[in-house]
């Protein structure tokens, strides 16, 4: 695949939603295109979405998104025969670390959404699963109900907090100093590797795994993929600080 191979205009939000309802999407795209809509960014590798449906090789799942992109091209009536231009109709590509990732075009996402087949307030970042899932600090795994998401346990969450406090980690700020008891070890928890770069079950070290940060840091943290590290938020905020004393 060539950086320089052109890619297709899209079509709009309802034209997709009317390809894609008469394609006969089978269960598998199906599950891609969930797992895709719920990713960080909406971006994937085909080995992320691989590894987490359970396909034994990437390149089944870059056949099965492939070949619905050539559908719905088919069905719009668009013409070119490139793997890129059939695979191009759902997603934009960019290269990063030798490896493709996949890009779900913005009028694809909003297709699904007026399909029902997604849902937009399940999107994962950036909080945790309900309490009653299992105690066992088991993360990556993918819950197949309606959309395909990394379960984030709360005992992981617990023993994060802990360990590190319920502090940002970054700015220091905290809800309960703040609000009083009402918001009391209320924090974000985030991931140093984000779930996305791995796939599959994982055991979590609340130790070097998790940090808690503060909702306006973590959103900041996630400006960019791949996220910005810890430090490089710090080292702004320092950064924006000082600016902000010297104009006093």
């Amino acid at each position: 695949m060539s950086s320089a191979t052109a890619q297709p205009t899209a079509p709009d939000p309802v034209q997709y939603a009317s390809a894609l309802r008469d394609v006969c999407v089978t269960e598998p795209q199906r599950q891609i295109l969930q797992f895709h809509y719920n990713a960080p960014a909406r971006t994937i590798t085909a080995t992320e979405c691989a590894n987490t449906l359970g396909f034994k090789r990437y390149s089944t799942a870059n056949l099965l998104y492939g070949k619905l992109g050539r559908r719905v091209r088919d069905l719009l009536g668009l013409v070119g025969d490139s793997i890129d231009q059939r695979l191009g109709m759902l997603v934009t590509f960019e290269k990063r670390n030798d490896e493709w990732h996949w890009i779900m075009r913005p009028q694809v996402a909003r297709a699904l959404e007026l399909l029902g087949w997604v849902k937009p307030s399940t999107r994962l970042l950036p909080e945790e699963i309900p309490e009653e899932e299992s105690p066992r600090l088991i993360e990556g795994a993918s819950s197949r109900v309606l959309v395909n998401a990394y379960e984030r346990n709360p005992e992981a969450r617990r023993r994060c907090l802990e360990i590190h406090g319920s502090a940002c980690c970054i700015c220091g700020f905290d809800f309960g100093e703040i609000y009083g008891e009402v918001a009391g070890g209320y924090i974000h928890v985030h991931h140093l590797r984000p779930l996305s770069e791995i796939g599959a079950q994982y055991v979590v070290n609340p130790i070097d795994d998790l940090r808690p940060v503060c909702p306006n840091c973590h959103a900041v943290v996630h400006l960019r993929v791949p996220a910005f590290t810890i430090e490089e938020i710090r080292t702004l905020l320092r950064r924006d600080r000082s600016v902000s004393t010297a104009a006093w």
